[in-house]
């Protein structure tokens, strides 16, 4: 696959675009456009979608807090699926992190193999679980953390 053909912004991204492949991805539970607004306007925010073209194929969003941070959705649109886009939005949100971030976290479906995978990859762990976390089906979550620095 041949990542230049996308481009990632961290602006000027559509935040109706944004809540329809949320909500295609999550369900009925995906961001509002507005939550998507609400959440670019917050300085600590980091919210990255990724286009191939004027088509979007994925969005990430999160934020960081002092010393720590949680990435809060994640989504590919599926004709864009096992194509790297996922991996892609995910190294340039971790690049996006402040320097002083020390955790990352985020919570996944459990059933949601490939996603956990993906995770995995970047150094989160399984962390603990959040029950009844998710709904449409109703499914517990794992929350993964990524360690970003060595607490010696």
């Amino acid at each position: 696959m041949n990542n230049s053909q996308f481009s990632i912004l961290n602006s000027q991204f559509n935040c109706d675009e944004l809540s329809a492949l949320d909500k295609l991805c999550v369900g009925a539970d995906g961001w509002s456009a507005e939550a998507f607004r609400e959440e670019a306007a917050r300085p600590e925010s980091i919210i990255l979608a990724a286009y191939d073209g004027d088509t979007l194929a994925g969005l990430i969003a999160g934020f960081t807090a002092a010393d720590t941070g949680e990435i809060l959705t994640v989504g590919t649109a599926p004709q864009y699926r096992r194509q790297g886009v996922a991996r892609m939005l995910m190294e340039a949100f971790l690049t996006a992190v402040p320097k002083d971030v020390e955790s990352i976290a985020l919570e996944v479906r459990q059933s949601n193999t490939a996603a956990i995978e993906l995770y995995k990859s970047f150094g989160f762990e399984k962390a603990g679980v959040r029950k009844r976390f998710y709904n449409n089906p109703v499914e517990d979550a794992d929350v993964m953390v990524c360690r970003l620095k060595d607490n010696k």
